[in-house]
């Protein structure tokens, strides 16, 4: 079988490892210069620079033996540590309880406790509908928590109110199922049974060189060394329908437009745009539902500090509005050798809309703003930093508002009905996933086709109202 798979981030690329290990032939397409979307690593000055914190983690054990296979068993493990800034203060993230009562004013304590009291007598007295995240927040944790530790930062990272966004988010994004699960989580052991509370990600699998990119190269090498042919700096034009049937795939390479044939298509790219490549166009019922997804992007700075280390913490969350950055990171708590021993990079990250002021900023003017939020929460002091690299990604993260779904749905349909066209991955179908899930959808869309064809295992990973993480 002969298998065109447009992208070349983390699903395409499994999906590509699975199907050249069965013996078929494989082309992916990738419209950058270089492979693993945003799970790419870049080296700039010395360093390797990841687009934000991306750390690989699952409690499917088969999969994390994939990741040792790909990486030739180069692997560190990671004990997370997450941390997020509000009212001058590093509280820990995912919440501690304890750690909550010794950082909190006592007065916004017994605030806490009594909204939340006055928030589960409210619901039974009158349930409140989980139908937009500020209500599934707002029920399980009260008004005081609510607002300062999950209202704030989504509607700061997501630039709309929280109540025009899908409760789907929440339910998948907030490690704690509510207030009394912080408590048993400080307080008690962890029981089997229907009262068991969430299970946070405690460590974390990343690769000991390279960044997190090694992992998409440690692909590359191995789908080539199979006969897998890659071709990066290959933005697709057309996929061509005829039928109900993708015949063939036309994109640009060196400056010249070419066309690639293949028994199946497997798309990796925005699901919007695989939509506005084919040809003939969709019907208008699919443009409309195009108008109505929405992404928000983000703007990475990369600051070099003058001293080996800033914090201990992996990444940090900085919700509060009079603050730019919504989040930094720091490499070198993830490996310590991605740079010089006696400085170190922190990436500040912006979410924006794309054309917008912060969308347009340069390296200069994200520098400055990184440096003064950077100094406003007491991590950094004036003058010891330098902007080091700016980069942004347009299609960061898929907007969940409160119509997405039929949206998304009208777009599924329509791919659905071309025989031998088929969309996976966070991209491929407007889901914000994880890496874990990524890999884990693209290998079920290549196993699937080894076996039988076109099958649906993919679209059942990470679909669920389960935390990810």
């Amino acid at each position: 079988m002969n298998v065109v798979i447009l992208g070349a981030g983390l699903a395409g690329l499994s999906c590509a490892y699975e199907l050249a290990k069965a013996g078929h032939k494989v082309t992916i397409l990738e419209r950058e210069p270089w492979a693993g979307g945003m799970a790419s690593s870049h080296e700039v000055e010395g360093y390797w620079l990841d687009h934000g914190p991306h750390r690989f983690h699952s409690y499917n054990k088969e999969l994390v033996a994939h990741l040792y296979e790909v990486l030739d068993n180069k692997v560190l493990v990671r004990d997370r540590l997450s941390r997020i800034y509000m009212r001058g203060r590093f509280f820990n993230y995912p919440l501690k309880l304890s750690n909550v009562l010794r950082n909190m004013p006592p007065h916004l304590i017994v605030k806490a406790f009594w909204d939340y009291a006055w928030i589960r007598l409210r619901d039974r007295l009158k349930p409140i509908p989980d139908n937009n995240f500020k209500n599934w927040v707002l029920k399980r944790f009260g008004k005081t928590l609510a607002e300062m530790f999950f209202v704030t930062y989504t509607e700061k990272a997501w630039k709309m109110p929280a109540t025009e966004i899908s409760a789907d988010w929440a339910s998948q994004r907030i490690t704690l199922l509510n207030l009394w699960d912080t408590v048993k989580k400080t307080v008690m052991s962890p029981k089997a049974g229907k009262d068991k509370p969430r299970t946070l990600v405690s460590e974390f699998w990343y690769p000991a060189e390279g960044g997190i990119g090694e992992i998409s190269r440690g692909y590359e090498r191995k789908i080539r060394a199979m006969g897998g042919e890659i071709h990066l700096d290959t933005p697709v034009e057309q996929v061509l329908v005829e039928n109900g049937v993708a015949r063939a795939v036309t994109y640009r390479e060196g400056g010249e437009l070419k066309r690639l044939e293949g028994d199946m298509i497997v798309s990796t790219i925005p699901l919007p745009r695989l939509i506005e490549h084919l040809s003939p166009a969709a019907p208008a019922a699919c443009h409309q539902a195009i108008a109505g997804l929405r992404y928000i992007s983000i703007v990475f700075v990369y600051l070099e500090i003058n001293r080996p280390s800033l914090s201990k913490d992996h990444w940090i969350y900085l919700p509060e509005k009079h603050l730019t950055v919504h989040r930094i990171c720091e490499f070198k708590n993830f490996d310590d050798q991605v740079g010089p021993k006696d400085k170190t990079v922190v990436c500040c990250e912006i979410t924006c809309l794309r054309g917008d002021e912060s969308w347009n900023l340069d390296l200069e003017q994200a520098a400055k703003i990184a440096e003064r939020d950077l100094v406003t929460v007491g991590l950094l002091e004036p003058g010891i930093s330098r902007g080091l690299w700016l980069t942004k990604l347009r299609y960061a993260y898929p907007v969940y508002d409160l119509t997405y779904k039929a949206n998304l749905q009208t777009l599924m349909d329509h791919v659905k009905g071309i025989k031998n066209l088929d969309t996976t991955g966070r991209q491929g179908l407007y889901r914000y996933n994880n890496m874990d899930h990524s890999v884990a959808m693209g290998r079920a869309v290549g196993k699937a086709l080894n076996k039988k064809g076109r099958g649906d295992d993919d679209k059942r990973v990470a679909a669920e109202q389960e935390y990810f993480g």
